[in-house]
C-alpha cells in the first residue's frame, strides 16, 4: 500500500516495519553464496567506486546486508567493512565467507572514529526509519574522511511518481495522521532534493546523480503494465528487452536515485 504524505511531498510504502528480524527472515530466504558472487558483476555500484576512490581505501558500507557489497569491494581490491543490524544475518555470513570484515552495528551510532574512512557507501537504508535519517546522515559526516566520498541509493520521487501525486493518484495523508500506523511502515519514496540539501547541511557537495530500476519505477507505479513487465524484470521473458526499457523508463520513472558527494 502506499499512501502521499503531503506536508512531506514523498510517499510512504507498507509492508512490513524492516526491523532486524525482518531483515534476518528476508535474508535467510535467499542463496547467499550465490548473490555474493553475481555481485562480482555489478555494474553499478563498482564501477563508480572505482571513479573516484583508488584501490586500496577504506570503504564503510553501512546497512551491508548479507555484505555483498562488501565482498565485492574487497574482490576489487578495497578494504571494506560492512556494519548491520540484522545479527542473526552477520553471524550466517561469516560462516560462510569468514575472511570478510561484517560487524554488528547501528548506523545511526557507528563504532568508528572520527575521518576513519575514505569513503562511505549506503545501499537502500536511509528509506526505512520512520524518524528520518538525519542522526545516519550525521555519523556518515563524521567517519569520512575530509576529501572522502560518500555513495547513497534510495527510492526517489520520480517525475511520474510526483506526477501522479499532483493528479491525486495515490491516498493522501499527514506524516502525523499516519503516525499511529508506523509499525506497518516499510519504507518512504524520499525527495532527492530534500536530501540533498539535508547532507549538504552535514558537510557535503554532490559530485554525480544517476536515476537508475526504470522497470521496476514503471512497473510499480504503472499497474497496467505490470504482469508484462514483472516477467521481463524477474528474467523469465524477453531478456533483450530489458535493457532497452530500462533505458525507456528510467529518465522519468526511475525506482532509485544513486548519488556521489564529497565531504567538503
Amino acid at each position: 500500500m502506499k499512501t502521499y504524505l503531503k506536508d512531506k511531498k514523498i510517499i510512504c510504502m507498507y509492508r512490513e516495519k524492516a526491523t532486524a528480524d525482518f531483515w534476518d527472515k528476508h535474508w535467510e530466504q535467499q542463496n547467499l553464496r550465490n548473490i555474493m558472487r553475481s555481485y562480482l558483476n555489478d555494474n553499478l555500484y563498482i564501477p563508480l567506486i572505482k571513479e573516484y576512490l583508488p584501490t586500496g581505501s577504506q570503504i564503510l558500507e553501512g546497512g551491508c546486508g548479507i555484505g555483498h557489497l562488501v565482498y565485492a569491494l574487497s574482490y576489487n581490491g578495497y578494504q571494506a567493512i560492512g556494519i548491520d543490524f540484522a545479527q542473526q544475518t552477520i553471524e550466517t555470513v561469516k560462516q560462510i565467507v569468514p575472511e570478510l570484515d561484517l560487524r554488528v552495528g547501528d548506523v545511526r551510532t557507528l563504532p568508528f572514529k572520527d575521518e576513519e574512512f575514505d569513503g562511505y557507501i549506503s545501499v537502500g537504508v536511509i528509506e526505512h526509519f520512520w524518524e528520518g535519517y538525519n542522526e545516519i546522515i550525521t555519523e556518515m559526516s563524521r567517519v569520512i574522511k575530509k576529501g572522502g566520498f560518500l555513495f547513497i541509493s534510495f527510492p526517489y520521487m520520480s517525475f511520474l511518481r510526483k506526477l501522479k501525486a499532483k493528479l491525486r493518484r495515490y491516498q493522501s495523508n499527514t506524516w502525523e495522521e499516519l503516525n499511529t500506523q508506523k509499525d506497518t511502515f516499510y519504507q518512504f519514496a524520499l525527495d532527492h532534493k530534500r536530501v540533498l540539501t539535508d547532507l549538504k547541511n552535514v558537510g557535503f557537495s554532490l559530485v554525480a546523480k544517476k536515476p537508475f530500476d526504470g522497470i521496476k519505477g514503471f512497473k510499480d507505479e504503472v499497474c497496467f503494465f505490470k504482469p508484462f513487465l514483472q516477467n521481463i524484470y524477474d528474467g523469465k521473458t524477453h531478456q533483450r528487452l530489458r535493457p532497452y526499457l530500462d533505458i525507456l523508463f528510467r529518465p522519468f520513472a526511475a525506482h532509485c536515485i544513486l548519488m556521489v558527494l564529497r565531504k567538503n
